[in-house]
């Protein structure tokens, strides 16, 4: 402190020294996160050194197959080891990579499961069933014969077990089912038109898993198609009395096909 006599005036000087960046700048929180891990690394081990055999097999069996407890739940049968990783490179999706694709149970795809179910439950009775997985579309078929009195517009009775389990396949996947109705070229007995008649076999179906099975009626969407993309074909090019043309064609979409 120095004090001017003539003005008066009295002069402070403050010394301030260095600091220490805050609490020694921020990496002691890096430090700190580190050693937050490793203590909780070092306390699973001793849990896991510590458990029974059947939480050592569960957590084993969980970091062997990444694929089933996402998807299908632990596979009590299976003992082989798919672990992720392995694959590789400069891939066209986050699922593909050079080397090939990660394990399909990892990577959700309804419609396989709906395929696979179909073809062991419904299998006897369904016809051209094709998954276009790179559009989303299932289709299938089930002859209208098997469905529909003769000449009818009308769902027989035993019809209602294969729909009662259809609508319960449809019930475990989200978006729209296409139900159109098929003819050969034969005219409907009835003498209905025929795009009519078909339309109205489409509905009888659609109306089935609305009032029966009290689905949405917003997923469905019938039509009727005729004979116009028959199944099989005469030597002419047109449909022939093949049972086949005369089907109920499904087509299940994640997209809302409705609007398309």
């Amino acid at each position: 402190m120095a004090k001017d006599k003539e003005k008066g005036v009295t002069i402070v000087i403050k010394k301030v020294q260095g600091g220490h960046g805050g609490g020694h700048g921020g990496a002691w929180k890096v430090a700190y996160a580190d050693f937050v891990t490793a203590m909780m690394a070092f306390f699973l081990v001793l849990w896991l050194t510590s458990a029974d055999e059947e939480t050592k097999s569960i957590v084993s069996h969980y970091f062997n197959h990444p694929n089933t407890p996402y998807n299908k739940g632990r596979d009590e049968k299976t003992t082989e080891a798919i672990p992720l990783g392995e694959r590789y490179g400069q891939g066209d999706s986050m699922n593909k990579g050079a080397e090939g694709a990660v394990p399909d149970d990892l990577v959700q795809q309804p419609l396989r499961d709906l395929k696979e179910e179909i073809e062991s439950k419904l299998g006897d009775v369904t016809f051209g069933l094709e998954l276009d997985s790179d559009v989303e579309v299932l289709k299938f078929s089930i002859p209208g014969d098997d469905l529909f009195v003769p000449g009818g517009t009308e769902l027989k009775k035993e019809a209602h077990k294969r729909l009662e389990q259809l609508a319960k396949t449809f019930q475990k996947v989200q978006g729209n089912v296409l139900i159109e109705g098929h003819l050969d070229k034969k005219p409907p007995i009835s003498g209905e038109d025929p795009y009519l008649f078909s339309t109205e076999r489409a509905i009888s179906v659609m109306n089935y898993f609305v009032k029966n099975q009290r689905m949405d009626e917003a997923r469905f969407c019938p039509r009727g198609i005729a004979s116009r993309r028959a199944w099989s074909m005469n030597s002419r090019g047109i449909a022939s009395d093949d049972s086949r043309n005369r089907r109920v064609e499904f087509t299940v979409s994640l997209r809302n096909i409705c609007q398309e």
